[in-house]
């Protein structure tokens, strides 16, 4: 998936009861094993296998909602994204109920560039009353903002994010991002440190912290932050740049 940092929802629930006639209560049981065999390869950023084992599971049981919802972020982390709309808005047909899938719809419209739909969707998420999360889709129509440079309307939506979970932290890190487009930059390090504090695995956050301390000249400061930035995610595109950082402050370049 591209580097946009959206806010997305994998539920973990159980397979919906609701079954065709010719199912049977092993092929139930059956299709839960392999999903949750899929859910293991999706978080581990397996997605084509993870997309086989939905599709197995839809076999066996094609009206779980939660199955079509997962196989559509599945297909959208490689990129088809018309595909992936199919199966979360089969998802939604399955089960009207399930806002989450609302802010996975906005996310895939972002991903693919229709920022219009992807504001409606995100919206429709929350001003459902029964969206158990809202945070996140609040949180995703922020940095859509950020994205337009629109400071004032990125940061009222990353507060909003805050006002429904205190220790969001996400959020926090949005807040900071904004503040460095507007030169606060000693505000902007009092966000990313407390996202840091609520997520101590938050890489982007620590680099932030680190490229900030760097540019004030406390290179001990930044070098630890870039550290524990390559310990946690040495191969991804974040850990290599640390990496390079580091490499530079040692050099003294």
């Amino acid at each position: 998936m591209a580097s946009r940092k959206i806010c997305v929802l994998l539920v973990l629930g159980i397979l919906a009861a609701v079954t065709a006639p010719a199912q049977t209560d092993a092929d139930i049981e059956e299709a839960i094993t392999i999903f949750n065999r899929g859910k293991s390869l999706h978080q581990e950023k397996r997605y084509e296998q993870a997309i086989q084992e939905y599709r197995a599971s839809i076999k066996l049981d094609p009206e779980s909602p939660f199955v079509h919802n997962a196989m559509g972020l599945a297909l959208a982390a490689l990129g088809d994204f018309k595909g992936a709309l199919k199966s979360l808005h089969r998802a939604l047909e399955l089960n009207p109920d399930l806002t989450d899938v609302y802010n996975n719809i906005g996310m895939v419209y972002a991903e693919s560039g229709d920022r219009e739909k992807a504001f409606e969707a995100f919206g429709r998420a929350v001003r459902n009353s029964s969206y158990l999360t809202p945070e996140k889709a609040l949180y995703n129509i922020g940095n859509l903002y950020l994205e337009d440079s629109n400071a004032e309307l990125a940061m009222m939506h990353f507060k909003r994010a805050i006002e429904k979970k205190a220790d969001f932290s996400l959020a926090y890190r949005g807040m900071g991002k904004v503040y460095i487009m507007m030169g606060e930059l000693e505000l902007a390090m009092r966000e990313f440190q407390k996202a840091v504090e609520l997520t101590d695995s938050d890489t982007e956050s620590l680099f932030q912290l680190a490229r900030l301390h760097q540019e004030r000249g406390e290179s001990a400061e930044a070098s630890e932050l870039y550290r524990r930035v390559v310990e946690i995610d040495r191969f991804s595109p974040i850990g290599e740049l640390a990496l390079r950082n580091l490499d530079s402050l040692k050099n003294g370049s």
